[in-house]
């Protein structure tokens, strides 16, 4: 057995931010810093509060808090020309998947040259790290604080490449469960079960090996025991520290073993009708995994178990649970509850035929094999 595993993000969990973030900043010897963040924690006060508490501890702050829900390259080029303003040593970024990854492609910009573009759709390598980030996670979702990938959209053409390179890991990840007590449950939902789709496919994926399988199965079984309750009882926060942690362990397991057939559906089917990326996992995961099931040999045995289901269970009863469990936590099933009438199967299971996640799938699929697991949403 051969295997690699690297992840140098220092990991700082359940601390209050306010008492982890200076800790975590200090290392990295920056005064001038930028804040990143959304629209949405703007208007709660928690970028002002985070930014008071850089600016009494002596940091300087320039921040940008207009990233999208579904980040562009523009987000990225206006908060790179606020950066440059303000020549920034370092970078916050406090909030989702959305504002990490913008951070990482401001970062990445900071210290490489060229465009977005160049490294997204032209192959350019990153030969720099980027400038030093701490991820401050407000959601239990994308696992973006733990990996070495960035996804953003480019805007003209509507679609989205992840760039990866070890440059883009976070210095840091400040992950305090208080900050995700005040996601509305939708959202509560929907970024959960993105965390159980990365800890499921990291687990069956191709490429994962024994310290990503202890990954993922601890995420699987906080993931599972712990979304319904953060999402029915937003303030409790045993369960919202059950979800902040499986996320960032799933993250740290999907980020070293890779995705599959879920998340490569997932991708187009988001970009096409801008529907948000969990939902559009936790749609996919009964399909996807009942065309996963009957290849997973001793696999099986490991997922059920973390699920709590029992081994005998037949495959057709294991996507039933699933299908109950995400229908329990208020998220849709079928396209049409998505008001999504008469959706375009074949491009879009042409276009996940050719997502990078798809040869790490254990089960081969062709985009007619796509085109199947859609129609399974009508």
């Amino acid at each position: 057995m051969e295997f690699d595993f690297y992840s140098p993000v220092r990991f700082v969990f359940g601390r209050p931010v306010a008492d982890a973030l200076p800790g975590a900043l200090a290392p990295l010897g920056a005064r001038r810093l930028l804040l990143l963040s959304d629209p949405g924690l703007q208007r709660i006060g928690l970028v002002d509060q985070v930014g008071g508490l850089l600016h009494d501890g002596g940091w300087e702050i320039a921040v940008f808090a207009q990233v999208k829900t579904n980040p562009t390259v523009g987000d990225v080029e206006a908060a790179l020309a606020v950066a440059q303003a303000a020549g920034v040593q370092a970078l916050v970024a406090l909030g989702g998947g959305s504002v990490i990854d913008v951070g990482k492609a401001v970062g990445l910009l900071m210290t490489n040259p060229g465009s977005y573009a160049d490294y997204q759709w032209r192959g350019q390598p990153v030969l720099q790290p980027i400038l030093p980030l701490v991820a401050v996670p407000t959601t239990a979702g994308t696992g973006s604080e733990m990996t070495k990938v960035m996804v953003i959209e480019d805007e003209e053409t509507h679609s989205k490449r992840g760039v990866l390179s070890p440059h883009l890991f976070a210095r840091a990840a400040v992950v305090d469960p208080h900050l995700t007590l005040s996601l509305p449950p939708k959202l509560t939902a929907a970024t959960g079960a993105d965390v159980l789709g990365h800890a499921l496919e990291a687990y069956v994926g191709r490429r994962a090996n024994p310290v990503t399988d202890a990954l993922a199965l601890a995420a699987l079984r906080r993931a599972w025991r712990s979304l319904p309750h953060a999402t029915r009882k937003g303030s409790d926060l045993a369960a919202r520290s059950g979800m902040a942690l499986a996320s960032s362990l799933a993250g740290m397991a999907f980020d070293q073993s890779g995705l599959g057939i879920i998340h490569a559906l997932a991708g187009p089917l988001a970009a096409q009708y801008g529907l948000h990326h969990g939902l559009c996992v936790g749609l996919l995961l009964p399909s996807g995994l009942k065309y996963n099931l009957p290849v997973l040999a001793d696999r099986r045995a490991g997922l059920l178990e973390a699920l709590g289901l029992p081994l005998s269970l037949p495959d057709s009863d294991v996507v039933e649970e699933i299908r109950s469990w995400l229908q329990a936590l208020g998220l849709p099933l079928t396209l049409r509850e998505l008001d999504i009438l008469e959706p375009d199967l074949s491009a879009l299971a042409e276009g996940a035929s050719h997502m990078a996640m798809m040869p790490n799938n254990p089960r081969p699929a062709t985009a007619e094999d796509c085109k199947g697991i859609l129609e399974e949403l009508l």
